[in-house]
């Protein structure tokens, strides 16, 4: 686990991934150790699996798959972090860069959420993987995700992969 100053930031193990993939909401949140939302995964059940088959090919992945972002005070869920893989699994090819992705549940929005995980999840892979380099991206019309960005000093490569602004940081 990797705690920020507000979160808990919980790697789900390819057992959970299995549950939330194969729609058993039950056995999810039997083995989630936070309040998962009743609406989760919706529309993030293409990222849950394509990490559940990443994990699935390749354990050692884990440290860099799908975690929730837990709120330490009362053990609830407001989102989820994930890179894309180790470095070098990016969208861009990178060889040295890691590719970090978030999302805030609508209702856990504009609490600064997102700027702490990133920041905090960025930290974990300098301190513990020696990356010195991110990928991120976001839709145009993301405004919060945009200023993100801004606020973590990611700056647009130019380059747009499915329908995405491609942005990067680095020391």
């Amino acid at each position: 686990m990797v705690r920020s100053q507000r979160l808990d930031l919980i790697v789900m193990p390819l057992a959970l991934l299995d549950a939330f993939v194969d729609g058993d909401a039950s056995r999810a949140r039997e083995l989630a150790e936070y309040s998962v939302p009743a609406d989760f995964p919706g529309s993030a059940i293409d990222v849950l699996e394509i990490r559940r088959i990443q994990l699935a090919g390749d354990p050692a992945r884990l440290p860099w798959s799908v975690r929730a972002m837990v709120r330490r005070d009362d053990r609830a869920m407001v989102g989820f972090v994930n890179f894309h893989g180790p470095p070098g699994v990016n969208d861009i090819e990178e060889a040295d860069a890691a590719e970090l992705g978030w999302t805030v549940f609508p209702e856990y929005r504009r609490q600064g959420y997102a700027t702490e995980t990133a920041r905090r999840m960025m930290e974990w892979a300098r301190e513990q993987h020696g990356v010195r380099k991110f990928i991120s991206s976001t839709t145009p019309e993301n405004t919060p995700s945009l200023r993100v960005h801004d606020k973590l000093g990611f700056r647009r490569t130019g380059q747009v992969v499915d329908g995405e602004i491609i942005f990067e940081l680095q020391p």
